[in-house]
């Protein structure tokens, strides 16, 4: 699962969504869900939103979406005719399915690959059938190629019946859209028209106000002392205490709020770190010294340190790390310069991360003033027309966000197993983000009407039935 939380649409989460370019690799999955069922007008309408950010996100992209255009012949003008030659397109199958194919073009072969796709009637500990939704593409692909078409349509209920585990897979093959086109798994899935007409226009206008609205501060105007609560009760209200790693599930809290800090406490810990703390961090201080594991919506996120833990922090060696992988800050945008990044071997430690969970720091301005510069010196080397696209990116993460060009205080949050690296612009901006995190609930056993489990993490076509 990728690091968002909730349903795979949420409108509350996009809205809030720091970086534009989670949201656009949001929107493009969401867009092939849609091809998938058939409705590749809408994905095509959702792509042409986003198509600014479509090459960074390329990577992570499934071929689908050009499959899809291919078969309906509904190409969008921004994709470059060298890019819609059957070269090109043959170009993006994936050799696996290609290769099945050529090994197993019988009759045999055939129903010898959907038993191994189907776990050869093998179920597992939940009675499930133990599917390989690799081994099932190419069985669908390759009975599409032999021209068997109902034993096409038998797998692609076995698709239907799984699609929250197939969906990405079912994608990569060229052959099977000419069937996904005229909705055939949208009525297999049994999805009710008037639904998706009606989901699909809340998708777009949420993408797009995203776009152009900059994220959402849905509590810009709420103290401190409030979203404090708010995280507390939160918690409290949803968390699974299971999935709270610091925590004792049989013996859960009362409360994550500790005793306030008192200014003595705070004006020790300035004298330690040898710089002024900023005003909305000292006011959390003093509303709760450090602050326990909390409920992020999915599981616990590492708990707050108190004036006595918290401390200057050497983070060269996680600098590396993401200088390694190519990571980018979230306000930064893919530019063909590389930036030369000032060494953060001075940041300020606030949370008990590891390598295994997340790392808060706060930032001080000095050093963000740094960044800040050395951003600007490779953006001035970048040809014309890549700086005109950087700044129309720069805009999509700035919208609606007054003097975006200060430097002040920053948090960074890093996250060293899906290598998230995203900057706020204030300790209170942040609190803001995890008090709405905190109201997540739990969807994973989500279950509709008829108790079939909906699995809106992963798909939204079950909710649409």
């Amino acid at each position: 699962m990728s690091h968002r939380m909730g349903r795979k649409f949420d409108r509350h989460q996009i809205l809030r969504e720091k970086d534009p370019w989670e949201v656009a690799k949001n929107v493009f999955d969401v867009a092939l869900e849609f091809a998938l069922l058939g409705y590749v007008d809408v994905a095509t309408d959702l792509y042409n939103l986003f198509e600014g950010f479509s090459q960074g996100c390329k990577s992570s992209w499934s071929p689908g979406l050009y499959f899809a255009w291919e078969a309906t012949g509904s190409w969008p003008e921004s994709i470059p005719a060298k890019d819609r030659t059957p070269e090109a397109l043959s170009n993006l199958e994936t050799e696996r399915i290609l290769w099945k194919r050529d090994t197993n073009a019988t009759a045999e072969g055939l129903e010898k690959l959907i038993a191994t796709a189907t776990g050869e009637g093998k179920t597992d500990e939940y009675g499930d059938a133990q599917l390989r939704p690799d081994d099932l593409t190419a069985a669908i692909d390759l009975a599409l190629y032999m021209g068997e078409k109902e034993k096409a349509l038998e797998i692609l209920q076995i698709f239907a019946d799984n699609f929250y585990a197939t969906w990405v897979d079912i994608s990569k093959s060229r052959q099977v859209w000419q069937l996904l086109k005229n909705n055939t798994l949208a009525r297999m899935i049994d999805v009710d028209e008037e639904k998706i007409e009606h989901f699909a226009k809340e998708v777009f206008a949420t993408f797009q106000e995203r776009l152009t609205k900059g994220a959402l501060r849905v509590y810009l105007d709420t103290p401190i002392s409030k979203l404090i609560n708010m995280c507390n009760e939160n918690t409290m209200k949803n968390a699974i205490w299971e999935d709270m790693d610091e925590m004792d599930p049989d013996e859960p809290p009362q409360s994550i709020i500790h005793e306030g800090a008192s200014k003595e406490q705070i004006v020790a810990l300035e004298k330690k770190l040898g710089h002024e703390l900023p005003g909305d961090f000292k006011e959390f201080l003093s509303l709760t010294n450090g602050m326990a594991s909390y409920w992020n919506g999915f599981y616990g996120e590492p708990r707050f340190l108190s004036t006595d833990e918290i401390e200057v922090f050497d983070a060269t060696e996680q600098q590396q790390v993401w200088n390694d992988a190519s990571v980018d800050i979230a306000f930064i945008t893919n530019m063909s310069v590389k930036v030369d990044w000032p060494t953060l071997d001075r940041v300020i430690a606030i949370n008990a991360g590891t390598e295994s969970s997340k790392f808060i720091w706060l930032v001080e301005p000095e050093v963000g003033q740094k960044i800040a510069m050395a951003w600007f010196a490779a953006f001035q080397q970048l040809p014309t027309e890549e700086q005109a696209h950087v700044q129309q990116m720069m805009g999509y993460f700035h919208a609606g966000r007054k003097n975006a060009g200060e430097v002040n205080w920053q948090v960074c949050v890093w996250d060293p197993s899906t290598l998230d690296l995203t900057s706020y612009h204030s300790w209170k901006e942040y609190l803001e983000k995890i008090a709405g995190d905190t109201a997540n609930e739990d969807i994973l056993d989500e279950e509709d009407g008829e108790g079939r489990l909906m699995h809106s993490h992963d798909i939204f076509a079950y909710q649409l039935r």
